[in-house]
């Protein structure tokens, strides 16, 4: 079972001797948690482990480049992981495009084997963008890192991909902002602070122990060709 939001708040307390202490209220703590929370999943984020996945389907719309996070319902998006496109039951890898090519294309694409086009993709600002302009309605399934997403109510429990002593960081965190609001020193928390950070980056690398990354062969999954020009 993941570890409450109530059971993190108690944890902090006890851990800064301020059981009772209505110097700090229960929001105050639960906003220091969060903090440790958010700076947590950053950590984790970084390390390219895949602790956090999800994914949002939507259809393309002919004449329509440019999409929204907030129009296809993707509220929560952070990171892209990687761009998949369906049509007519042929499912294809969509390659990023860089900011530099984003005219390179002409208008008129060519489609592929299962109808689809030679699609590529950018995410800019609060959106996703394709080139070139889309001329089908095919199914595009985007693969994302979700944001952090604060707990707020007693009940709410941490992500379950997060191990049980990593939990500490967080409670450190909350602990360390505790005492500096005292004007204590901070100096033990901070050592301690550092010191799970760099067990957690140390831990958190090499999920899959039993089977070593390797070498990616970018042509597997993409139509062949797909460099080509539109003409």
């Amino acid at each position: 079972m993941a570890t409450s939001l109530l059971t993190l708040r108690t944890r902090t307390r006890i851990r800064a001797d301020a059981v009772g202490n209505n110097f700090f209220s229960d929001s105050e703590i639960d906003d220091y948690l969060n903090v440790g929370l958010g700076e947590l999943h950053d950590i984790l984020v970084s390390k390219f482990e895949d602790y956090y996945v999800s994914s949002k389907e939507f259809s393309l719309v002919s004449g329509q480049s440019n999409y929204t996070f907030a129009a296809i319902e993707c509220t929560d998006f952070y990171k892209c992981l990687g761009v998949d496109a369906t049509d007519s039951g042929e499912t294809i890898r969509v390659r990023k495009f860089e900011f530099p090519e984003r005219d390179r294309y002409l208008a008129t694409a060519i489609t592929g084997r299962g109808g689809y086009t030679d699609y590529q993709y950018q995410i800019r600002g609060d959106s996703i963008e394709f080139i070139p302009e889309p001329n089908s309605t095919s199914t595009i399934k985007l693969w994302y890192v979700p944001s952090f997403s604060r707990l707020s109510f007693d009940e709410d429990e941490i992500n379950s991909s997060i191990m049980k002593n990593w939990e500490e960081f967080a409670i450190v965190t909350a602990v360390y902002k505790m005492k500096e609001k005292e004007e204590l020193s901070t100096t033990v928390i901070e050592r301690e602070l550092e010191g799970i950070r760099e067990r957690i980056e140390t831990a958190s690398s090499n999920r899959d122990a039993g089977e070593p990354g390797g070498i990616i062969d970018e042509s597997v999954g993409i139509r062949s060709g797909w460099v080509r020009g539109f003409s």
